[in-house]
């Protein structure tokens, strides 16, 4: 099975700050007809794409071997864009534009396995607080996507339809190394009088003015890299 590193992306309060409709000034030479989210925000998503990627540990294998270990980032979208089709393919169009308006080869190959489509999306059709949505899709998705109709499951997963399929993954045989949610809902504290503490060494809460930011994105990295210690039992 792949081992995969997810990131959960909200987009609204994450990639596109409320209230980004006035451009920034580091955005006034941002000529991308296509992009619907900051400069700022982007390269922020870029960075944490591509310091996930670099982290590299050393492990042995079964015959006491070392054997290096990259970290592996795929996006699964979270944000309720996930339940209109046109929104996904604006997404996926916009990380085109921002890969296109810089130009440059390291940014182009960080973005090479996200700009056709997303690895998943959380449930189009399930709709409950974002932790929860978030829990579900781990809990269905523990094993890979073959794990869907998982009889422990309290429920089942609609199948998608040819649309869905078209912006995701085709990967199935996975299995989740680690994971982080960027998004400027609370996951921890859901609703009153409901701490969730499990989900503490993963969130990753923006602040829903400004959207990600390099402080961000380093909090990511070290949460990512935390757990892929404990699930390889590295001290």
């Amino acid at each position: 099975m792949v081992p995969v590193d997810v990131i959960f992306l909200d987009i609204d309060g994450v990639l596109l700050p409320f209230g980004s409709a006035k451009k920034s000034s580091q955005d006034e030479d941002y000529k991308c007809d296509d992009c619907i989210f900051p400069k700022s925000t982007m390269h922020a998503l870029t960075k944490l794409l591509q310091k996930v990627g670099d982290i590299s540990l050393t492990i042995k294998d079964g015959n006491n071997k070392q054997q290096t270990i990259k970290g592996s980032p795929v996006l699964v979208l979270s944000s309720t864009w996930r339940a209109q089709q046109e929104f996904i393919n604006d997404i996926l169009k916009s990380f085109k534009g921002y890969v296109a308006f810089v130009q440059q080869q390291e940014v182009q190959q960080i973005w090479k396995p996200h700009l056709d489509a997303f690895f998943d999306l959380v449930d189009p059709c399930y709709h409950a607080t974002r932790h929860d949505e978030i829990f579900s899709w781990i809990r269905d998705n523990e094993r890979g996507k073959n794990n869907h109709n998982n009889n422990n499951s309290s429920k089942k997963r609609k199948r998608r339809t040819p649309q869905e399929l078209e912006c995701t993954s085709t990967v199935v045989d996975f299995q989740v190394r680690s994971w982080i949610a960027l998004d400027d809902e609370d996951l921890v504290n859901v609703e009153e009088d409901r701490v969730e503490k499990k989900a503490i060494p993963h969130a990753v809460k923006t602040e829903s003015s400004v959207g990600l930011t390099l402080q961000d994105v380093q909090l990511g990295v070290t949460l990512l890299e935390d757990q892929m210690h404990a699930f390889y039992q590295l001290t």
